[in-house]
């Protein structure tokens, strides 16, 4: 039985520095550029509308990628972010339909991003590590990933528009009504769940969703740069004081998560305990 490698894109944000099978995880980047969006609009309407957009890895680069680990590894998982919301998955695919190595490899789209991408991942190393085949990761992988919830609050409504959620003119009176919506990914796709007014509501309903649960096994809080943690200690202290034994971390978003949804995005990530 041969050694199973992970490959993941850049987007993924892990809840730990180290962790089970971390030797095995490979992350192949994504590039970040400034764009203005959307293009075709004057001038001083382009100026609200300065964003980051990501360059996902080409099929050629995913296809590199594959060759190399295939001198290391008899099988690789790929796990990717959610196809909804940028196309690494299908560059991925088609990387994999031309690859004609001796690796046996699969692909397995997370339908999450960040640091819901990161716990899979660890799930999948941590298995790995421990002697799990390749069928028997992507089994696990595939049941895992009903186990992720994510919630965000994206203040910055141009982002939703710049990967097709809303339109323009959607984007332009939300900004000017200052309004804080809430999506929760379901599927892999952003699904509107509400609206609020001030970061105080924000994390009202983030201790509101974090109790529909009885068996968390990860809880993660990724918050913008500029919010400092004080802000954060109500909400830290009902989950201390509800799941004492389930770990808790506070994440800074990554420049991908904050290229993707905005820098002033929030979100909540919460991995059931499906044992």
């Amino acid at each position: 039985m041969g050694r199973v490698g992970i490959l993941t894109d850049g987007t993924a944000q892990f809840a730990e520095i180290e962790f089970p099978g971390l030797e095995l995880v490979h992350v192949i980047p994504v590039e970040i550029r400034s764009s203005l969006l959307p293009e075709d609009r004057n001038t001083s309407v382009n100026k609200r509308f300065v964003t980051r957009r990501q360059h996902y890895p080409s099929k050629e680069d995913f296809l590199d990628r594959l060759f190399q680990l295939s001198t290391e590894y008899e099988a690789i998982l790929v796990i990717t972010l959610s196809k909804s919301l940028e196309p690494a998955v299908k560059n991925a695919q088609q990387a994999i339909s031309l690859y004609g190595g001796r690796a046996d490899i699969r692909l397995i789209d997370s339908q999450t991003t960040a640091i819901g991408l990161g716990l899979l991942v660890q799930k999948a190393a941590a298995a790995a590590a421990g002697g799990a085949t390749l069928a028997e990761i992507d089994q696990k992988m595939r049941s895992a990933i009903h186990s992720i919830y994510s919630m965000f609050c994206i203040p910055e409504l141009h982002y939703l528009l710049k990967i097709g959620h809303i339109g323009f003119s959607q984007a332009i009176i939300g900004e000017m009504l200052g309004l804080l919506p809430i999506f929760v990914l379901e599927e892999g796709n952003l699904t509107p769940l509400g609206k609020v007014r001030t970061h105080r509501h924000i994390l009202e309903y983030f201790q509101e969703f974090i109790e529909e649960f009885t068996t968390p096994d990860h809880i993660a809080l990724l918050k913008p740069a500029s919010m400092n943690h004080f802000r954060l200690k109500q909400l830290y202290q009902y989950i201390d004081d509800v799941f004492p034994e389930v770990p808790f971390s506070i994440h800074v978003s990554n420049a991908h998560l904050a290229a993707l949804l905005g820098p002033q995005c929030m979100g909540l990530v919460v991995m059931e305990n499906t044992i």
